[in-house]
């Protein structure tokens, strides 16, 4: 990496390219993005009374877009540790930012934010597919688990509990 990456907290004034880059993650993760704009939750949690916190690389100054980036995290339950956990929501690069460090000071950041908050490690997904983001994570260190990951309606839990 010749130029470190600026990485910064994010601010309003980003808000409407996260929603692009929320959007760009959805389409590469192969997702339904569904409908509506989202800034106005975006900016709740992580910048009104949520306990989200994001985190944004700042573009090259003569790049087309203003971000090449950005992570977020909270602090989750862990049950079985009777402790807090982070947990890592999103890590997305445009792909002219893949492979030049980038990912791994976002990573860095999240780890700091982490271990300064007391959480007792720090945990993601990403989908099985995604071979390049599997074999980075194996080279930053991290082990994986195999699960499920199920959504389930809030609706469709008030029609279980009628049955």
């Amino acid at each position: 990496m010749s130029t470190p990456p600026t990485i910064r907290p994010l601010e309003a004034r980003d808000l409407p390219e996260l929603e692009c880059l929320c959007r760009e993650h959805a389409r590469f993760e192969r997702a339904d993005w569904g409908e509506g704009p989202r800034e106005q939750g975006l900016y709740r949690w992580f910048l009104g009374e949520g306990t989200a916190r994001c985190w944004v690389v700042e573009a090259d100054p003569d790049a087309p877009y203003t971000l090449a980036g950005f992570a977020s995290a909270n602090l989750e339950l862990s049950t079985w540790d009777a402790a807090s956990y982070a947990h890592l929501d999103c890590l997305y690069l445009r792909e002219p930012y893949r492979r030049r460090g980038f990912g791994r000071a976002l990573l860095a950041r999240v780890a700091d934010y982490a271990q300064r908050n007391g959480a007792v490690n720090l945990q993601w997904q990403t989908p099985e597919w995604n071979v390049d983001a599997i074999r980075f994570y194996r080279r930053v260190g991290a082990t994986s688990s195999t699960k499920l990951r199920f959504r389930l309606d809030p609706g469709a839990c008030r029609a279980l509990a009628d049955s």
